[in-house]
C-alpha cells in the first residue's frame, strides 16, 4: 500500500466512484440537508425513518469534506469536560448532554444494523492523560462526577 497518497485514508482505502450527481431539474422536498458528511447522513437517515421527505446536497462529492479526514473514531465526548459544562449550564443540563452523547454511539451502531452494514464497529475503552497538575485535577474531578452519575 502506498503510505502517502495525498488523500485522506478513507478515500484511499474506499474510493468513491462517480457519486457526484448534479441536479438535472427542480426538486421539491420537506427538508434540505446541506452537507453529506457523517452528520448530514445521520440526519437524513433519521428523517427518512420518520417518513419525512428530505434531500441532501453538498458542493463536493458525497462525504468528501471533513468527515473523510477523520480517523473513524467515534467518541461520545463533548469538547467541554462534564465538570466545566456543569458550571456553564447546570448539572442537570450537563448530565443530559453527556448522556445524549453517550447514547449517540448506540444510535450509530443501531443504524448499521438497520441498514445491514458491517463496518467492523467495535467498542473500545478510552484512556485520559494529564499533561500537568491542573490537568490531573480536572481528570480527577471529571472522574468523580462521572462516577456520581
Amino acid at each position: 500500500m502506498d503510505l502517502y497518497s495525498g488523500l485522506p485514508y478513507w478515500i484511499a482505502k474506499n474510493p468513491l466512484y462517480n457519486y457526484y450527481n448534479p441536479l438535472q431539474s427542480d426538486q421539491e422536498t420537506e427538508v434540505l440537508i446541506i452537507g453529506s458528511g457523517i452528520t448530514g447522513a445521520l440526519v437524513a437517515h433519521e428523517l427518512c425513518m420518520a417518513g419525512i421527505r428530505c434531500a441532501m446536497i453538498d458542493k463536493r462529492d458525497i462525504s468528501s469534506g471533513s468527515s473523510v479526514a477523520s480517523t473513524a473514531l467515534l467518541q461520545y465526548e463533548i469538547d467541554t469536560p462534564l465538570v466545566k459544562l456543569k458550571e456553564m449550564i447546570g448539572e442537570e443540563n450537563a448530565v443530559e448532554a453527556f448522556r445524549a452523547c453517550l447514547r449517540s454511539i448506540t444510535d450509530v451502531e443501531t443504524v448499521f444494523k438497520i441498514i445491514g452494514y458491517d463496518p467492523d464497529f467495535e467498542r473500545v475503552p478510552s484512556l485520559y492523560y494529564a499533561s500537568n497538575r491542573r490537568g490531573e485535577k480536572l481528570i480527577r474531578e471529571e472522574y468523580k462526577l462521572r462516577k456520581k452519575i
